[in-house]
């Protein structure tokens, strides 16, 4: 009802504007309807569904029109707009969505629900404590660089990149895998695996807070440490739905008063500040995807295709570009760059949502193609969680889907960087507390012994 009234309120203030304006925004409100109906699975081996869904909601259909509705003639990335534009940007996001839809509803084999698996073999002692003294040791000498770099203002730079990335994040893949084997082996709860968590708890909070990294970096850590901890309770879709649109239309857009000043605390924040916040939020570049959906239409009516080339640079992302003279830019900043040469933009620091992406490199082609990838990495994601055998299965798939907001919002090459040096933190985590210190392999024993007892014969 939400979702209709708002297509309403639209098409009542603006439906003079022109017919194709009125069109393409009822194909994009069906097409949401659409994926809300079929495209969100019940028994969903993660929440990656939703998170595709809350991201076309909220940064394709709600806010673009709310912004429509505030300023008709500019949007927030300070394009001019233009009825045919709008129109075309709107067919590009429905067939975003619907392309979505159908990949996910009908590809391969449908994951509903979790196979009765072996039981798994537990963490060791010798495991968890080799795990818990490599993050203690990390947080100890990577953090005061981090939190250095955030004072200083330093620019980001792939060293940087490794250390807040990958080093940094070694005590939250760590603690996900963790906290995921402790709930799941259903063995007795110790007070040393308590103390333990808790201590691993203490080393996320000083890497992943509100100071040193951005809202989208803190959401999968702590969205899915909630759905790992209660993971019972959060099989429900409904109850997952709550979670994340109650994270990502309240939360989110409340804590960018800290994110996006270091130097503010929580005494001085009032709550009528709070919902000041959260009103203003959907009015400001934080809500740019479409805007930038707009202006990547735009730039290839202009320009023409790029033909691979930002995916190229997406899929090469760690090649240096003094090694490579003709890397491409992030895609954001590509856009960025255009809007200051030919709008009033001020900075490069933008997103580019997917849609974008496949559209800037081949047109409506690359939006099927972008889409239909997408369903089948929801897809695999829901396999993964309920893959038996390995206890980084579900902590990595839980992640990884809520992750997935900031790949869809982009730039893919950022997100791409991001996504592959998390991937190797969780298998870096759980290769460590899979070690086993002076333990001998069952069948070795067994063997020993026999080979004994023969000679001894």
């Amino acid at each position: 009802m939400a979702i209709i009234l708002n297509e309403i309120v639209f098409v009542n203030v603006l439906g003079s504007t022109g017919v194709e304006f009125v069109l393409s925004s009822a194909l994009v409100t069906t097409a949401l309807l659409i994926q809300l109906r079929f495209a969100l699975r019940e028994h969903a081996g993660t929440p990656a569904d939703i998170v595709v869904f809350i991201f076309n909601w909220l940064f394709l259909d709600l806010a673009p029109k709310v912004q429509l509705l505030s300023a008709p003639q500019q949007l927030v990335n300070t394009s001019s707009v233009t009825v045919d534009t709008v129109a075309m940007t709107n067919l590009v996001c429905a067939l975003f969505m619907l392309t979505f839809t159908f990949v996910y509803v009908f590809s391969g084999r449908r994951v509903e629900e979790a196979a009765d698996a072996a039981p798994q073999r537990e963490f060791t002692g010798g495991g968890i404590g080799i795990a818990v003294f490599v993050c203690v040791v990390v947080v100890g000498a990577a953090a005061p660089h981090a939190y250095h770099a955030v004072e200083a203002t330093e620019t980001v730079t792939p060293a940087t990149l490794i250390i807040n990335r990958f080093l940094l994040f070694l005590p939250s893949a760590t603690l996900l895998i963790l906290l995921n084997e402790t709930i799941r082996s259903g063995r007795k709860i110790l007070f040393s695996r308590v103390c333990v968590l808790l201590l691993l708890v203490v080393l996320v909070l000083i890497t992943e807070n509100p100071y040193t990294e951005k809202r989208n970096a803190l959401g999968p850590v702590y969205i899915g440490a909630l759905l790992i901890m209660f993971q019972g309770w959060f099989t429900s879709r409904g109850r997952r739905l709550l979670l994340l649109v109650f994270s990502m239309v309240l939360v989110f857009p409340a804590i960018t008063i800290f994110t996006h000043n270091k130097n503010v605390v929580l005494s001085q924040v009032s709550m009528s500040q709070f919902g000041e916040q959260i009103a203003d939020h959907y009015f400001s570049i934080n809500y740019d995807s479409w805007a930038n959906i707009y202006t990547s239409v735009e730039v290839v009516s202009v320009h023409g295709l790029q033909w691979g080339h930002q995916l190229l640079g997406s899929l090469l992302f760690f090649v240096p570009s003094a090694l490579w003279s003709t890397k491409p830019l992030a895609t954001g900043i590509l856009l960025g760059n255009y809007l200051i040469n030919n709008y009033s933009m001020w900075f490069t620091n933008l997103s580019a949502p997917i849609v974008a992406e496949g559209y800037l490199d081949f047109g409506f082609l690359g939006v099927i193609a972008y889409a239909a990838g997408l369903g089948y990495a929801v897809r695999f994601l829901n396999a993964l969680a309920v893959r038996p055998g390995k206890w980084i299965a579900l902590p990595l798939a839980t992640y990884a889907s809520v992750f997935l907001m900031i790949v869809m919002r982009g730039s893919l090459m950022i997100a791409t960087g991001f996504a592959v040096a998390a991937f190797l933190s969780f298998n870096l985590a759980s290769a460590l507390l899979s070690v086993k210190l002076g333990i001998r392999h069952p069948r070795r024993v067994a063997h020993g012994v026999t080979h004994r007892r023969t000679a001894a014969s």
